[in-house]
């Protein structure tokens, strides 16, 4: 499946997916000078350059800063446009909390809609479920913690070191924080509801 690639303006501590030809790289704003650092070239750039100087650039989307959006929000949407569904934001993470949050809750906005957005940093991976979700072990163990997102998620986990079978979780319930895999396959059934999903390396 084809992927947009978002590189946003908070912390950026490399990118780590391999691009293909079938594949859409956005910087929004200052992520411009973190693709150039990760030497990676955009296909467009979209900002209101608040927080960077206007690149010399051909294909620069410029937004007028007294906007209701952030530029990471205007890449979103401008590669919906573009007909992708799967986006996957670097540097949307660190820096300000205040972007960290709103990033996490515009993938909740777009997830409804049926597009999948995941958060991306060295050792991290933030997404969320709306349906069954398996991962297949691949030789190192991490961090796995689960929330919902909804006023009321029911959930299995079969696999991880906290297990658990048809669980009711409230959007105020923090039991899902650093469960742990262990060496295997794990799965995540949804019964109801929504739940956002974080990998973390252990040394994070």
């Amino acid at each position: 499946m084809k992927r947009c690639f978002i590189i946003g303006g908070g912390s950026f501590d490399g990118f780590f997916d391999q691009v293909t030809d079938a594949d859409l790289v956005i910087a929004a704003d200052k992520g411009y000078k973190y693709a150039k650092e990760a030497g990676i070239l955009p296909d467009y750039i979209i900002g209101d350059f608040d927080s960077a100087s206007k690149p010399d650039f051909k294909n620069l989307i410029a937004l007028n800063p007294i906007k209701d959006f952030t530029d990471t929000v205007a890449a979103i949407d401008f590669a919906i446009e573009k007909g992708y569904k799967e986006v996957i934001i670097y540097a949307g993470l660190g820096g300000r909390e205040s972007h960290t949050i709103s990033n996490i809750k515009s993938m909740f906005f777009y997830k409804k809609k049926g597009i999948d957005i995941r958060l991306k940093a060295a050792g991290k991976e933030i997404f969320i479920i709306d349906k069954d979700f398996s991962y297949k072990h691949a030789g190192r163990d991490f961090y796995v913690s689960i929330f919902s997102l909804t006023e009321k998620s029911i959930l299995d986990i079969k696999g991880l070191f906290y297990e658990l079978e048809n669980y009711e979780m409230a959007n105020d319930d923090a039991l899902g924080v650093s469960n742990e895999t262990k060496g295997c396959d794990f799965e995540i059934k949804v019964r109801q509801g929504s739940l956002l999903v974080i990998f973390e390396d252990f040394d994070n």
